[in-house]
C-alpha cells in the first residue's frame, strides 16, 4: 500500500512541476502580474507564469516526436543540435497596466557572442518580434523587433522601432551560469514603446521569439523558436503567432492573506 501511495505522490509531484510548461503552440495566454517583478535575472516571480518549451530533435523536423517534444531547431548548415543541454529554452510573457514582460531560461552548454550594436543577432542571444495590433502585415513602422544578448556586457538592440519612441527604455537583466550551462533573460518594456499595443485582458498582439545558437559557426548558426519565420529568412509579420493578454493575475493575495497563483481561482 505504501508503494502505491508513493507512486501516486510522485505522479502528482511530476504533474505539479511540469504543469506550467507546454509544448510549442500557436497561441500563448499571458497573465497579469499583480505586482511588478524585480528585473534581476532570478525569475523568482515567474514560477507560476505558463512557459513554452523550445527544443530540437535529432530524428524529427517540425513535428511532435515520440517523446511529445516539438522540434523547432533549424540550422544554417554548420551547427548541429545534440541535446536539450546543447540548446533549449523555456520562455514566458506577462503584463501589467504599463509594462510588457518577457523572460527566458536558456540551456546552452556554450555561450558566445562577439557582436555589438545591431550585430548582436549574430551569436548566442534572444530575439523577439511584437506586432502591436496583430495586423500581420508588413513590418513597416509598426512591427517591432528586439534583441538581447550577453556580449561583453548585457546588451539590447532594436532593429525595428516604434517611430514615437524617445529611445530604448526597457529594463533587462541577462545572467549567465557557465557551470550550469544556463542563461537567464528577463525584460520589461514600457507600453509606450510598443504602442499602439493595448495591455488589457482580451487584447492580442502578434509575437515570435528565437533563441540563437553559436557553438562552432562563429555567429548565428541555428536557432530554436516560436513563430521563427517572422524573424529569420526575411521579416514577415504574417508569420507571427498570437499572444493574448488574459485576466488571470499572478501573485494576487487572497482574503485569507495567502498568496494565490491565479486570482481567478480565489475570487469566488
Amino acid at each position: 500500500m505504501r508503494h502505491y501511495t508513493f507512486l501516486a505522490l510522485l505522479a502528482v509531484t511530476l504533474i505539479t512541476i511540469y504543469a506550467g510548461v507546454s509544448l510549442a503552440i500557436d497561441n500563448y495566454n499571458a497573465p497579469k502580474f499583480f505586482s511588478p517583478p524585480v528585473i534581476d535575472g532570478k525569475l523568482t516571480e515567474w514560477s507560476n507564469v505558463p512557459g513554452v518549451f523550445l527544443t530540437g530533435s535529432k530524428t524529427v523536423t517540425g513535428q511532435l516526436d515520440g517523446k511529445d517534444v516539438y522540434n523547432t531547431w533549424e540550422t544554417l548548415g554548420v551547427e548541429t543540435w545534440e541535446s536539450d543541454a546543447d540548446l533549449s529554452a523555456t520562455w514566458r510573457a506577462a503584463w501589467d497596466d504599463g509594462t510588457f514582460y518577457f523572460s527566458a531560461l536558456v540551456k546552452d552548454d556554450k555561450h558566445e557572442n562577439k557582436g555589438s550594436g545591431d550585430s548582436i543577432w549574430n551569436g548566442d542571444g534572444v530575439q523577439f518580434t511584437i506586432d502591436p495590433t496583430n495586423a500581420k502585415k508588413d513590418y513597416g513602422n509598426y512591427v517591432y523587433e528586439y534583441g538581447y544578448s550577453l556580449t561583453t556586457k548585457p546588451s539590447v538592440w532594436r532593429w525595428s522601432v516604434n517611430p514615437a519612441s524617445k529611445g530604448e527604455t526597457s529594463k533587462y537583466a541577462i545572467v549567465r551560469d557557465d557551470s550550469a550551462g544556463t542563461t537567464i533573460y528577463e525584460v520589461a518594456i514600457p507600453v509606450g514603446d510598443i504602442a499602439p499595443a493595448q495591455l488589457a485582458a482580451g487584447k492580442v498582439i502578434g509575437f515570435s521569439v528565437i533563441v540563437n545558437e553559436n557553438d562552432t559557426s562563429g555567429g548565428q548558426g541555428g536557432w530554436v523558436g516560436w513563430g521563427s519565420h517572422a524573424i529569420v529568412y526575411g521579416k514577415k509579420a504574417d508569420r507571427t503567432n498570437n499572444l493574448t493578454f488574459v485576466a488571470d493575475v499572478i501573485g494576487a493575495v487572497s482574503p485569507r492573506g495567502k498568496i494565490a497563483t491565479l486570482w481567478g481561482s480565489i475570487k469566488n
